[in-house]
């Protein structure tokens, strides 16, 4: 049963209830520690004035601090499958990939970001030659490359979104592996997730507009909302619903 996006988001606020402020901690930690990782080399490339090797710095480290907020997310999403699952959950979640094979999960984050320079590169560089030489066909030509590179990342990040879920949920599983049954689970549902994705967009404006302060609330809900479409895709709520029916019939039975 392929549940709606406003049938998602209803269960997440229901699974939300009584677990908001963990939730919201667990993103303020989050937000505070990437921050702290990374004003060091902010402060390095942009009070010094910046040389390139100061920029490359600044890159490599966004790189590498990237990597650590991924596996730190993937920690709030195992709280989230918690949530969703009726399970405990705590704050020592948020760290608690990096005891479970954490090299998957930088794995996958550098097959995404090569993936990622693969579709972004050529037309980005083309229409870099293009501007600074003066050549209009070639800014062109740069500009609809890029395009189409965006797209086709688009659609691969779509395919492979549910990668890293899957990961969580399965600690021996590798990232290959993950990355393949991403792609098969997603088979027939990107389309269904960007749906989702664009359903939150006047909610991220109001996060926008509010300074910040609402994404503390807003960011939860998306997340929870992913999570739940990843138990929809791969049938754990069917499952979950069937045994709860038939939990309810044996005990009637007993009655």
């Amino acid at each position: 049963m392929k549940r709606t996006s406003a049938e998602l988001k209803r269960l997440s606020r229901e699974n939300l209830i009584g677990h908001w402020g963990l939730a919201i901690g667990a993103s303020l930690l989050t937000s505070l520690i990437v921050f702290a990782l990374l004003m060091p080399f902010y402060l390095l490339f942009f009070v010094t004035g910046g040389g390139m090797v100061q920029f490359m710095t600044y890159l490599l480290a966004i790189l590498i601090i990237g990597m650590v907020s991924v596996i730190l997310q993937c920690g709030i999403s195992r709280m989230y499958l918690g949530f969703s699952r009726k399970q405990g959950a705590e704050i020592g979640m948020l760290f608690g990939e990096f005891k479970r094979r954490p090299d998957r999960y930088l794995l996958g984050c550098l097959i995404i970001y090569g993936i990622s320079f693969a579709c972004i590169l050529p037309g980005y560089l083309c229409w870099i030659v293009g501007i600074v030489g003066g050549g209009i066909l070639a800014s062109l030509i740069g500009a609809i490359l890029y395009l189409i590179g965006v797209i086709v990342l688009v659609m691969i990040c779509l395919c492979y979104s549910m990668a890293f879920f899957f990961l969580v949920d399965y600690p021996q599983m590798n990232t290959l592996e993950a990355l393949r049954q991403s792609a098969k689970v997603m088979n027939g549902n990107k389309g269904r997730l960007f749906y989702i994705y664009l359903s939150f967009i006047g909610w991220y404006i109001l996060g926008i507009l509010s300074c910040g302060i609402g994404m503390i609330w807003i960011s939860p809900y998306m997340n929870q909302t992913y999570v739940n479409f990843y138990l929809d895709i791969t049938g754990e709520f069917d499952r979950m619903q069937t045994m709860s029916f038939s939990q309810e019939q044996d005990f009637g039975n007993m009655i």
